[in-house]
């Protein structure tokens, strides 16, 4: 399997996610030169991690795809080897030259959430859909616990990961808890009407019993 040689749009993810250096002002300092970001866009996770050297692995518990390394703002061929054992995928991925650049590969999402198919460490950027935020435990939560979640433009979450690690996020639309806080006031109001009637039902039949003696 060959990596592409065609340098796509998404290649400028890594210059979007250092403007998040601007959202980070009156809030913990985050350092994004060596960070791995996670674009969450059009139903797709976009991964871009920094790298140096020719040889990189990738541990995965999902099959990714497009993958493909930027160097200097253009593209690397390379050649990539994948193997599959015991519910787990390796990938070895050889450039023709020495690269200081981006590894860069994307994996399809299902629904609101987006779980880290490769296993990451060290910071961790996962840029949510623009109109969706993540946080409410009755809606959706980021697991681990993140470092900080900075609202924006886009909600941005980050994790500074001791160890190897698979990132969780669950998001839902901005007005998703207004929208929940009006359906409890609904339910609630009905159920006040229904125990109310209730109520009321019994004091005519009491009342009925009363005028038959």
């Amino acid at each position: 399997m060959r990596c592409s040689s065609a340098c796509s749009d998404r290649a400028v993810l890594f210059a979007l996610a250092a403007s998040l250096l601007i959202l980070t002002s009156g809030s913990r300092s985050i350092d994004l030169n060596n960070a791995t970001v996670v674009d969450l866009a059009g139903g797709r996770a976009v991964i871009e991690q920094p790298v140096s050297g020719k040889i990189f692995n990738i541990t995965a518990i999902a099959r990714i795809e497009n993958i493909s390394l930027m160097s200097d703002s253009h593209a690397v061929r390379c050649s990539v080897d994948e193997s599959f054992w015991r519910g787990v995928y390796r990938y070895r991925i050889a450039a023709e030259e020495v690269v200081s650049g981006l590894l860069r590969y994307e994996v399809p999402m299902r629904g609101q959430q987006f779980v880290s198919p490769v296993i990451l460490n060290g910071t961790v950027v996962v840029m949510i859909p623009e109109g969706y935020t993540t946080g409410a435990r009755a809606l959706g939560i980021p697991r681990p616990e993140p470092y900080e979640i900075i609202e924006g433009n886009r909600t941005v979450v980050v994790w500074r990961l001791e160890r190897d690690s698979i990132v969780e996020v669950g998001f839902y639309r901005n007005d998703a808890p207004q929208i929940l806080g009006y359906f409890f006031v609904l339910l609630l109001a009905a159920g006040i009407f229904l125990v109310a009637g209730y109520y009321s039902s019994i004091r005519r039949l009491e009342a009925m019993r009363r005028g038959l003696r």
